[in-house]
């Protein structure tokens, strides 16, 4: 028994549209927000300073671009970085959002931190990914995907650090809207 021609085209158009489906879903989200308080920090503070931290995948999955924005230090910002690690958990830094101080060696200058408050924008790529080592987290330097992955998993929180606090005075996790999809062109 034969099977019509019109049935095969219809049986490969829904194969088709699930693999797509499929596809997308791998891909994950692209939008991903963070809000930075003290409470967040590992041991937990008391800090009148608050921020937030927005970044975005790009499509095709080889840069995140980032604006942090915040208000209310009493003292001088160090740096800003995005750390491997899950809430209530300390990580190694993956990417430096800001610096003002000697930047890390080997990677792109990040631009200055606004001091006491502000917003910092930028672009990340594989050359902006350090090695974690500070524990050693298995995440090597250049290791784009390692940290879209991170990013993706809620695995990573962004940190501002200040003189008064040099482990981080403000710290939010990164988490991102489940209904973001690989169509989403907003």
């Amino acid at each position: 028994m034969a099977i019509p021609k019109s049935s095969l085209v219809l049986m490969t158009l829904v194969l088709a549209g699930a693999l797509t489906i499929s596809l997308m879903a791998q891909a994950g989200p692209f939008k991903g927000h963070a809000d930075l308080s003290g409470f967040q920090e590992n041991p937990t503070l008391s800090s009148s300073a608050t921020g937030t931290a927005d970044v975005e995948i790009s499509k095709d999955g080889n840069s995140v671009s980032y604006t942090l924005s915040y208000s209310g230090f009493g003292t001088n910002i160090r740096f800003a970085h995005i750390h491997l690690g899950r809430p209530a958990i300390n990580g190694s830094i993956m990417v430096f959002l800001c610096t003002n101080e000697t930047p890390p060696a080997g990677v792109p200058t990040p631009p200055a931190c606004p001091q006491n408050g502000g917003s910092v924008s930028g672009t990340l790529t594989a050359l902006n990914v350090l090695a974690t080592t500070n524990p050693a987290q298995g995440v090597a330097a250049g290791e784009f995907d390692e940290f879209v992955q991170a990013l993706r998993a809620e695995a990573a929180y962004a940190n501002v650090h200040t003189a008064a606090f040099g482990a981080g005075e403000i710290r939010g996790q990164v988490t991102f809207n489940r209904s973001d999809s690989v169509n989403d062109d907003k």
